[in-house]
């Protein structure tokens, strides 16, 4: 009787650990799936936290949301529709002024005004740059890319130059050009 009930607890415990495995196994691989056809952002895509001071304005990234503030005062803070990626703080149209940078995530590869050709932007996540113009106690969007094209894992700007390391490893320098980024 003893070593009946014995059997089917090993039995019971060997199914229920091939089904863990299973789910786990699954779970990856539909993740990978969901990733790679765009209705999940990919796993690269940083959500470390960052802040970057400067002049009086602070922007604090947290996670997939970005905030500016000006002293303590919250004056801005990204839709939560934009999932960040990661942000900069740079002199882009080379006036003298700072405007902040957002590598980010956001559903379709328009906005509200699109191509005339395209008649319904996609549902899947792609990746932009979002540029806004910081002016006291505002931040207004300044430059809104439609989808990138190939993917960034991270992005440095350094004298005028926007290096974007793709998910290959590539390296592309950008410049801007009086309305949008250049491909050097």
């Amino acid at each position: 009787m003893r070593s009946k009930i014995l059997k089917k607890i090993i039995v019971i415990s060997v199914l229920i650990t091939a089904a863990l495995i299973a789910a786990v196994f699954f779970n990856r691989i539909t993740a990978e799936v969901l990733m790679s056809s765009g209705i999940l952002i990919p796993r690269y895509a940083s959500t470390e936290d960052k802040t970057i001071t400067d002049g009086g304005i602070t922007v604090v990234k947290h996670g997939r949301s970005l905030s500016v503030k000006k002293g303590e005062t919250k004056i801005w803070e990204i839709p939560g529709s934009i999932k960040v990626q990661d942000c900069l703080l740079e002199d882009v149209y080379g006036n003298g002024e700072k405007e902040l940078m957002v590598l980010c995530w956001k559903r379709g590869r328009f906005g509200k005004h699109r191509p005339t050709w395209v008649t319904k932007d996609e549902k899947d996540y792609s990746q932009h740059i979002f540029i806004y113009v910081i002016d006291n106690d505002l931040v207004r969007p300044g430059w809104m890319a439609s989808d990138i094209g190939p993917e960034a894992v991270s992005w440095e700007y350094e004298d005028g130059i926007l290096y974007l390391t793709q998910t290959d490893g590539i390296v592309t320098r950008w410049r801007w050009d009086t309305w949008g980024f250049e491909k050097m």
